[in-house]
């Protein structure tokens, strides 16, 4: 069994072995974060639980709203790009995703309560994280792919044993693919043989020009509340309650084409393409605390519970396909549609900072993440997602998730700051897949004693192994993934 690209698609899900840990994979992906949000958060790794006293912090460690002492608004900016080089049958080929978006926005709120006991402060804070980006692109391309995706629809209806009869765009799954490919006339039924057996192959012999292109986008964004409260200047506890929103867009292409030297039929070319769209809103909750025991040192913890979201999936395929002599064919899926839940994992982190007076700090977080907790469930159409969850326990592993950082401040105005994050591989051994990336970034960050203006750069290095399809008749393609993220944020006082 190969775990393959992002697809949640159930109906192909149910009927293709090698289709078997898409679902899972989606809700992985789904599940997933990175270092985002304001600019000096990403700077120093997204290593906040024992810090606190920035706005994106708060999500990470809500504890971190009792550190802050005044009111204040903050918002960033930022642009993203994605620079892909695949690999397939040894050819390499460059793709590349860009976009704007916004990486943070929110207000804080204090109240101080230097009269009340030892309570010094009370806090609350709305706004938004943009915790994930799905934006990237990349592409396989050989001319030299000693098979074609017809051929595994051809193996696909002789294991099956099935004849015309069976194909229908109705008939979940094959209405979204060999259907489509059937309409073409790029496979046909020989009706004078009762056999299923021999099936005309209009892709003829072999090699072929092959060319694989994916391309995704979207983000998942959290809304949260914060409350936050700083005891006696020892104790921060806060907590929040995040709604998430995930929009998510997956497009393949994989196009055939047959070099009229080497053509045994008379098809020029064909192409298949598949559309997704996954949208929905989660709900969760984010707990934490630190504490002081010394002015230098500081010791933090965080809960983050599993957030419930409530999804949507849209999907539709078609095919052309162009024959020597002929107008091009077409022929297009109905619109499939599918609901259902997906429970994110346990989220639990532990920090700790150094304060080196006016000079600067350090910092250090452990993350765990117990991925084999995710949950999915059917909503619609009486589909109990037993086959998924099996595949989560075979397929993933529990990760632990480092980050490090540090800020050194060159005047009372000036800090420059770096970061370093190591992502563990969620998938286990009986995977062929990596999931693990590793995180660099560095910044600097302006202060005076109303207005704020930091800046970061953050760099991610990451790797994909896949199949287009059936592994038995086709070499798997690497890529290999830079994604640049340069972030500013403008913050005011008050």
């Amino acid at each position: 069994m190969n775990l393959k690209r992002l697809i949640i698609l159930i109906a192909i899900f149910l009927c293709a072995e090698i289709s078997s840990a898409q679902n899972e994979i989606d809700a992985l992906n789904l599940s997933r974060e990175e270092v985002t949000g304001s600019a000096r958060t990403i700077a120093m790794g997204g290593a906040f639980t024992a810090l606190g006293g920035d706005f994106s912090a708060i999500e990470i460690n809500p504890a971190g709203l009792g550190v802050l002492r005044s009111n204040e608004f903050t918002i960033t900016p930022a642009f993203h790009t994605n620079i892909s080089n695949s690999t397939y049958y040894g050819q390499e080929t460059l793709d590349s995703k860009s976009n704007f978006n916004l990486g943070s926005v929110g207000i804080v709120g204090v109240k101080n309560l230097n009269k009340v006991g030892k309570w010094r402060s009370s806090a609350i804070a709305f706004g938004m994280n943009r915790s994930m980006s799905f934006h990237q692109a990349y592409t396989f391309r050989s001319s030299d792919v000693p098979s074609s995706l017809v051929d595994s629809y051809e193996n696909t209806l002789i294991k099956n044993g099935l004849g015309p009869e069976d194909l229908d765009v109705d008939n979940a799954p094959y209405g979204f693919d060999i259907f489509l490919a059937w309409q073409n006339f790029l496979l046909d039924y020989p009706f004078d043989d009762d056999t299923t057996s021999v099936f005309y192959n209009a892709t003829g012999e072999m090699p072929i020009d092959q060319t694989y292109r994916v391309e995704k986008s979207g983000s998942k964004r959290e809304t949260f509340l914060a409350f936050g409260g700083n005891y006696d200047d020892k104790l921060y506890i806060g907590g929040n309650i995040r709604f998430s929103r995930i929009n998510y867009d997956n497009t393949y292409i994989i196009n055939e084409s047959i070099d009229p030297s080497d053509r045994t039929t008379n098809l020029n070319e064909h192409s298949f393409r598949f559309d997704e769209n996954i949208s929905g809103l989660g709900v969760g909750l984010n707990l934490g605390l630190i504490y002081r025991p010394t002015n230098q040192l500081r010791l933090g913890a965080s809960l983050k519970t599993p957030t419930i979201y409530s999804l949507n999936i849209e999907y539709e395929s078609e095919n052309t396909a162009i024959f020597e002599d002929f107008d091009p064919y077409y022929s297009q899926s109905l619109l499939g549609d599918y609901d259902f839940r997906l429970t994110s994992p346990l989220q639990t982190s532990f920090g700790v900072a150094y304060v080196f007076g006016k000079l600067g700090l350090v910092s250090a977080d452990v993350e765990y993440v117990n991925y084999t907790g995710m949950r999915m469930q059917g909503t619609s159409d009486g589909y109990n997602f037993n086959a998924e969850e099996d595949a989560i326990q075979a397929f993933l592993t529990p990760t632990v998730n480092l980050k490090f950082g540090a800020e050194y401040r060159v005047s009372d105005f000036v800090s420059l700051r770096a970061g370093y994050a190591k992502f563990g591989d969620p998938y286990n051994s009986n995977a062929d897949n990596f999931g693990g990336f590793d995180l660099y970034s560095f910044g600097i960050g302006y202060r005076t004693e109303d207005f704020f203006v930091d800046g970061s750069y953050q760099l991610k290095n990451s790797q994909n192994t896949e199949y287009i399809y059936d592994p038995n008749l086709v070499e798997s393609g690497t890529s290999e993934f830079t994604d640049h993220r340069i972030s500013i944020t403008f913050g005011y006082k008050f």
